[in-house]
């Protein structure tokens, strides 16, 4: 579970300004400091997705990149999570793009709020798009977001009142729980490594979400699917590209080597792998550092 979440805008005018945090049990844990803002931007230059490991815990992040009006006086928005040690940042991967797209929402209003008016605004976006997605798929809370929704349609038109009248047949019958059936298998394949299978379930879940009228956690879902079906392809050109190094380590070329291992590491960052990231990242800079050494030394 996170223990908060921040949101920086990156405006054209200046390097970064915090719109605002949220720290789940009241007490402020972490500050962005202008050391630790380069080193996100730095990171996040090279990939959507990133991971900083911290003393106390980890941060997990994403870029949104603007479209429209905002382009004009902002390029984009980092909003990050912060997880204990032990806490999966792979399983926020869509809550943080969801996240997101909400800020983006708000148009130019984002760039003249207050830190104190944006940090309620935060604080719900938390609380709809940032808490693990099995909190929202647990039937009884799927059922009571359903009803909400009905209760909507039954004060609109005819056909609105008509759809209305058929989603509350489809909960008593329990199709909802289809939802968390079909979410709880791709969770169990996709630790298994199937990730096929994985991204069958995470689709039927998805597609019966949209059926439901649960149009957030449908795409949530679609994400999920999408992110699985892309895993082998990605896998299997990161295992090609350590090989590589390895081929070129035995032949001592080692700029080839540092190169592949680079490429290696920036899909590991595609895979939200951050554990094999940080391994061919250190041994892409150590060979790295090897070649230059090497190169001076036979010039001399």
């Amino acid at each position: 579970m996170p223990t908060g979440a921040f949101a920086v805008l990156l405006p054209l005018d200046a390097d970064y300004k915090i719109l605002g945090y949220y720290f789940k049990d009241g007490k402020k844990t972490f500050e962005l400091s202008n050391d630790l803002f380069l080193r996100l931007h730095l990171d996040h230059s090279k990939s959507d997705y990133n991971v900083l490991k911290l003393k106390d815990h980890k941060v997990f992040s994403y870029i949104y990149n603007f479209e429209g009006k905002l382009v004009r006086k902002a390029s984009g928005i980092i909003v990050g999570l912060l997880l204990n040690e032990t806490e999966k940042p792979e399983k926020f991967r869509s809550t943080l793009k969801e996240a997101s797209e909400a800020m983006e929402v708000l148009g130019l209003n984002l760039l003249k709020m207050e830190q104190n008016e944006f940090e309620s605004i935060l604080k719900d976006i938390y609380l709809e798009h940032l808490e693990p997605l099995i909190d929202s798929l647990k039937p009884d809370v799927l059922k009571e977001s359903i009803i909400t929704t009905t209760k909507l349609m039954l004060s609109g038109g005819k056909d609105e009142r008509k759809i209305a009248q058929e989603l509350l047949k489809r909960v008593e019958a329990g199709e909802h729980e289809k939802v968390s059936e079909f979410f709880k298998t791709a969770e169990s394949s996709l630790k298994e490594l199937d990730y096929d299978k994985a991204a069958k379930f995470y689709k039927k879940a998805s597609n019966l979400a949209e059926e439901l009228y649960c149009a957030d956690i449908a795409d949530s879902l679609n994400e999920k699917a999408k992110f699985c079906e892309s895993i082998p392809e990605l896998q299997k050109r990161r295992d090609k590209l350590v090989q590589e190094a390895r081929t070129y380590l035995r032949n001592e070329d080692f700029n080839s080597a540092y190169l592949s291992y680079k490429e290696a590491s920036d899909l590991s960052k595609k895979l939200v792998d951050f554990e094999k990231e940080e391994e061919y990242r250190l041994k892409s800079k150590a060979l790295e550092d090897f070649y230059k050494v090497d190169e001076k030394y036979k010039k001399k």
